[in-house]
């Protein structure tokens, strides 16, 4: 692929939508329909590997922050993604060649999609979660050591605003904006050039997204969607049964992540019976069958309906809910001693250790 089209659009989104980890899809429609409108008008956006840009490229990644909930609320008037970058650029002195995301999982898989198709820039085929992850200095970026800052935002009441701060300053001092903006901003941030991001970025994502909601879209039943997903994304089916127990606020909430903690208890239909246990906070962050850790974040744990192959976002699931578990390898950047310290168990207040790709 070497071009995202308006006919791709629903393909992404729902590839983003699985790469969520059941962080709610709420109403990604009117965004749909706006992006679909945007490329009717502008054509379709390049998609490209970092390397076939000259290396001083300046780039970003672009993102929304805050609720996607709000967004169906407060729709965006259409011209945020120019405003976002433009004011950016005014800030570093010089134009962007190329955009990137901030992360290919929900909206935020289409919001770089609008930004380079409102300025005529190629899209950068990586982003810097390969997923989401709730704080924006959760990044391959951040690890690599490409600055947070300075980062642009647009609200939907219009304001705008350039924020230089230390990345857990920048955090709370955007989330402090996006609560007093509507409930959502459109940023620019990680300001750098493409001859970084082969090794700061998770390259190929957009694609993988793209590749991975085709299987949603293509599988004829869940025993096929299992294989296609597989093969597409490594991953690996944990157990398919009834949600029998919901939870919530089931241990102390960490003031630096958004939301409240919850809980999923899945009792399975195979025999011999299973309880799985989900933890979240937004996403999924831990999976345990019998008491047993058998994933856990950053790898990428989501629900399917077993019956249609769906993806069924946390905050819809009620008892009696029939689900199946799935779970995605996260990038290998995650796996490594400095990830998991940015994003794996302990940074979400589970005291695991000795996390590896097969258990802890």
């Amino acid at each position: 692929m070497n071009a995202v089209t308006a006919e791709d659009l629903p393909t992404l989104a729902a590839g983003a939508h699985l790469l969520a980890s059941g962080a709610g899809r709420t109403d990604v429609d009117g965004v749909l329909h706006w992006l679909s409108a945007l490329l009717t008008e502008h054509g379709p956006v390049p998609l490209v590997q970092p390397d076939e840009l000259a290396p001083d490229t300046a780039c970003a990644a672009i993102g929304l922050v805050g609720s996607v909930t709000a967004l169906a609320e407060l729709p965006m008037v259409g011209d945020e993604p120019l405003q976002v970058v433009r004011a950016l650029e005014a800030r570093l002195g010089t134009k962007l060649g190329a955009v990137a995301a901030l992360d290919a999982a929900t909206a935020n898989a289409l919001t770089p999609v609008a930004a380079a198709a409102s300025l005529g820039l190629p899209l950068v085929d990586c982003d810097g979660m390969g997923r989401v992850f709730p704080l924006i200095h959760q990044t391959s970026f951040a690890l690599a050591g490409v600055s947070l800052t300075p980062l642009a935002a647009v609200g939907a009441t219009g304001d705008t605003l350039i924020l230089d701060a230390t990345p857990e300053r920048a955090e709370r001092l955007l989330r402090a904006a996006v609560n007093v903006s509507g409930g959502w901003m459109l940023t620019a941030m990680y300001p750098t050039t493409t001859a970084r991001l082969p090794s700061a970025g998770i390259v190929g994502s957009i694609s993988r997204a793209i590749a991975v909601g085709r299987a949603l879209l293509d599988a004829t039943d869940t025993d096929d969607l299992a294989i296609r997903l597989k093969a597409q994304a490594g991953s690996r089916v944990l157990g398919t049964g009834r949600v029998v127990e919901l939870e919530h606020r089931t241990r102390p909430a960490d003031t630096g992540h958004p939301a409240y903690p919850s809980s999923i208890v899945v009792r399975s239909h195979a025999e011999p019976v299973r309880l799985i246990r989900l933890e979240a906070q937004n996403e999924l962050l831990l999976a345990l069958v019998d008491g047993a850790v058998a994933a856990a974040v950053p790898d990428i744990i989501c629900l399917l309906d077993p019956h249609d192959g769906h993806v069924i976002d946390v905050e819809s699931v009620t008892v009696g809910s029939e689900v199946q578990v799935v779970v995605v390898p996260a990038a290998d950047v995650w796996h490594t001693p400095q990830g998991l310290a940015l994003v794996g168990p302990r940074s979400f207040g589970f005291p695991l250790s000795g996390m590896g790709r097969q258990g802890m």
